[in-house]
């Protein structure tokens, strides 16, 4: 609004001089004081227009802000979700890993511990988080961790092997290579380490070493037993003509009778070992095993009657049609050399059971002869070692019994389970793949 002189007098105005001097209005005002308030109020009302318009952009310009902060905070919400994903992501990689990883910072404080590292070690990952490597795994005096060697040199190590010592205290072998970690700007974070255990392949070379061992005493022993058999037959016959000379009563038959027992003796070490090292060649047909089993408990009657040992012999076939394919004189001679060591067990009486039974927890489909006795039974350091060759702990044993068994299993697809306790018994089980029609 535009304030003028007439606005600002009132409208009945005495211009006459009888009111005062000359230039004046009623109330005194002049007219120069009237132009001078005239142009205050319109600078007034111009700088009030121009205010009203910078808080006009002033409001356009914050609302583009605004929508400008909503995109920025909408772009940064989506990066932390795919930070997240991708973090979570690699969380996951590392934990479906069968290999053991360990990351610590330049501190060498533990910030990584996967779930196959806690399988290896045995430690939980709240027991390593956070806390330096040093007070959570050992190593010799002389030795340097590889994860403290790499942060210190900065020499990665690729396919080496260490023990890595147990929480329960026990070493476990294992396969490790190592890896500084840098920032985009190539500054250490820290180091990682994966490692795998390598137990079961430490076992195996350990068995294939005894495979190849036993392979060439094999091929000697066969050569010597055979080198040592025609002697023995020759000695034995020599043997017989000496007895034949000498009287009943002559003195010189015992020693004779030592002689010819102890000739017998060597003679079946070196049949069973021959029998041992020589492949095994069986003929296979239908074979009922409660007939097989049948035939041979016969005979163990006998041999106990013989002996005079008290031995009660308990019979089960809850499955008498069980048929395999099998040599039945391989067979029986696995059946009759474990009836033999069960009884040798019970000298001093026990019962020999005997039963026939059906596998029906496993799909492929077995049956199963079982040999148990209630003797001495088997110390628990020596359970590993029952089908090693030459291993016995019987005075005048071959330690060729349980051997050639296993390896006439072996040659059938079959397997055997030993379940026994010192001072209680020994149950063997044999399966035998069932003969599928």
């Amino acid at each position: 609004m535009v304030i003028t002189e007439e606005s600002l007098l009132p409208h009945e105005m005495n211009t006459g001089a009888s009111g005062g001097e000359e230039g004046k209005n009623i109330s005194g005002i002049t007219s120069e004081t009237l132009s001078v308030l005239q142009r205050a109020f319109t600078d007034f009302q111009v700088r009030a227009e121009q205010l009203s318009h910078a808080y006009a952009s002033m409001q356009e310009n914050f609302k583009k802000v605004n929508i400008e902060l909503e995109s920025k905070n909408l772009e940064l919400a989506e990066s932390l979700a795919v930070q997240e994903e991708t973090r979570t992501y690699l969380d996951s990689i590392l934990e479906s890993m069968e290999n053991g990883v360990i990351g610590i910072d330049m501190n060498a404080v533990v910030t990584h511990f996967n779930r196959a590292a806690s399988l290896i070690s045995g430690y939980d990952e709240s027991d390593v988080l956070g806390r330096k490597i040093t007070d959570i795994f050992r190593c010799s005096a002389n030795d340097e961790m590889p994860l403290l060697h790499v942060i210190r040199t900065g020499l990665e190590m690729r396919r080496d092997e260490k023990v890595l010592w147990h929480k329960d205290g026990h070493p476990v072998p294992v396969s490790f290579q190592t890896a500084l970690l840098r920032d985009r700007d190539g500054r250490n974070l820290g180091a990682v380490e994966i490692f795998s255990d390598v137990s079961r392949l430490k076992a195996l070379e350990e068995e294939m070493q005894q495979t190849r061992t036993m392979a060439v005493l094999g091929e000697m022993s066969a050569t010597v037993a055979h080198e040592i058999r025609n002697p023995l037959g020759a000695m034995g016959m020599w043997a017989g003509l000496l007895e034949r000379d000498l009287s009943t009563d002559d003195p010189r038959r015992t020693i004779l009778g030592k002689i010819t027992e102890g000739l017998s003796r060597l003679n079946k070490i070196v049949s069973n070992l021959l029998v041992y090292t020589r492949p095994v060649r069986a003929e296979f047909r239908k074979v009922i095993l409660s007939s097989i089993l049948d035939e041979v408990v016969s005979f163990v009657e006998i041999e106990i009657e013989r002996l005079g040992y008290k031995i009660i012999i308990e019979k089960t076939y809850s499955n008498e049609n069980a048929v395999v394919l099998a040599d039945p004189e391989k067979l029986n001679q696995v059946i009759l050399n474990l009836c033999l060591n069960a009884m040798q067990a019970m000298q001093q009486g026990g019962v020999l059971s005997v039963s026939v039974s059906m596998d029906r927890k496993n799909v492929a489909g077995y049956a199963c002869f079982t040999i148990g006795d209630t003797g001495c039974g088997i110390e628990k350091e020596n359970m590993c070692k029952i089908f090693d060759p030459f291993f016995t702990t019987k005075e005048n044993g071959t330690g060729l019994g349980l051997a050639i068994v296993k390896k006439v299993v072996d040659s059938h697809s079959g397997y055997i389970d030993i379940n026994s306790q010192k001072d209680e018994g020994t149950l063997i089980k044999v399966f035998l793949p069932l003969l599928k029609e």
